[in-house]
């Protein structure tokens, strides 16, 4: 699974062309963005498979849809939830666990816990990928 996950990051130009291919054409059976991107958001649902689950998680953002095509005529389910409970957390982290997926792989930027103030304000605008601030370096 962790080179499925690579792969793909790789291919960021073609997210939707690299999950048809993984799954032999039909596409995720179920996608999650928490990035608030539209574009992210809109890949989510281009990328599932006819009854597939698209989940958004977060407050922000938009997406624009191409209704019947992304959701109507593949019976797409789209969910959205500003958090995970603690339960939703613990069964994220053992199928990450279980798999063996590389995390690390899908941080852009990382910072130290004292530079949590410059992580913020490059948080705020929204220009780069998905961040993470290390407690202990």
């Amino acid at each position: 699974m962790a080179h499925t996950l690579r792969s793909i990051l790789q291919r960021k130009k073609d997210v939707i062309g690299a999950i048809k291919e993984l799954t032999h054409g039909l596409g995720a059976h179920r996608a999650m963005d928490c990035t608030t991107s539209p574009i992210a958001r809109q890949q989510a649902c281009q990328s599932v498979r006819q009854w597939g689950k698209v989940c958004y998680v977060g407050w922000n953002g938009t997406v624009t849809l191409d209704v019947p095509n992304d959701l109507l005529l593949r019976q797409v389910t789209l969910m959205g939830s500003w958090t995970f409970s603690k339960a939703g957390q613990y069964e994220y982290a053992r199928f990450v666990a279980d798999r063996g997926i590389d995390v690390d792989a899908l941080f852009t930027d990382r910072w130290l816990l004292e530079q949590a103030d410059e992580a913020y304000k490059d948080f705020d605008k929204q220009t780069g990928g998905k961040g993470v601030i290390l407690p202990n370096g």
